[in-house]
């Protein structure tokens, strides 16, 4: 009985926090780019090639890899992480349907005694949570948000131009 098996590797998607900072003015991309992966999966194949979609493909196009730049265009605002992030982009959702609450949460991160010297990007979406998801649980907050459908307009508009809701889109067909 052989146990060890083998499967293609159809399709990969590398995720990728940016963690640059989104109050400064960088005039290029930093952070793992698009060309980076294709240099590295060229050195696996050399044909491999960026299609039409923004994807690589490789082994006779039969293989495709995408990146997910986890970053937003909204800039610097009351009730966001200043670092390009997955938890950037979804609080500037939800910042941008609901911005009292997003002037609320500030003021209250701003105000905590004994607050962390270093801010955490996890601290505005977590607060998020907290303050208005906290009935649904930890493990359901990101699900969650996808039962606002105001929410679910902003989060699809910031995920398309990510380039992830066409890889999700692309994996759930």
């Amino acid at each position: 009985m052989n146990l060890c098996t083998t499967n293609e590797i159809v399709r990969l998607v590398i995720n990728v926090d940016v963690d640059t900072s989104a109050a400064g003015a960088v005039s290029a991309q930093t952070g793992l780019r698009q060309q980076d992966v294709l240099r590295e999966v060229q050195r696996i194949d050399p044909a491999a090639a960026i299609n039409i979609d923004g994807e690589i493909e490789l082994d006779g196009d039969a293989t495709k890899v995408a990146l997910i730049r986890w970053e937003t265009s909204d800039p610097p605002a009351p009730g966001l992480p200043n670092q390009e992030t997955l938890e950037r982009l979804v609080s500037a959702a939800i910042a941008a349907v609901y911005p009292a609450r997003a002037v609320h949460l500030q003021n209250w991160l701003d105000g905590r005694p004994d607050k962390p010297t270093a801010a955490n990007v996890k601290e505005h979406s977590w607060s998020y949570m907290a303050g208005w998801f906290a009935e649904h649980g930890c493990d359901h907050f990101y699900s969650h948000l996808w039962n606002d459908p105001a929410v679910v307009a902003q989060l699809q508009s910031r995920l398309q131009a990510a380039g992830a809701w066409q890889i999700a889109t692309d994996l759930a067909s």
